[in-house]
């Protein structure tokens, strides 16, 4: 998957939030009940695993999807790696529309 495929779908994922009713989960409380039980360190594959185990909703499993082939040692170390792709993605407000 090329990184323009990856941006796309976490822009969905974040569309898809902002557009459910009622405020959405924090990043961080939905990964750690998709990851409830893991025992880190684990791959970005492994990751998947346990949250599909987890009956983790399909865009925990999306986002968890575009993270790099690498090894995470915790639920925030997952979360920093995809806050940091969410806000590469995600069109910042300009000051005067704050």
């Amino acid at each position: 998957m090329n990184d323009d495929m990856t941006r796309e779908r976490l822009a969905q994922g974040v569309s898809e939030l902002e557009s459910r009713g009622g405020p959405p989960l924090p990043l961080a409380e939905s990964l750690h009940k998709a990851l409830d039980g893991a025992v880190f360190p684990l791959s970005a594959r492994q990751l998947t695993w346990v949250a599909r185990e987890n009956e983790a909703p399909a865009l925990v499993l999306s986002l968890l999807g575009s993270l790099p082939r690498a090894s995470f040692g915790s639920v925030d170390a997952v979360a920093r790696a995809l806050e940091g792709d969410l806000e590469a993605t995600v069109p910042q407000q300009s000051a005067s529309t704050r």
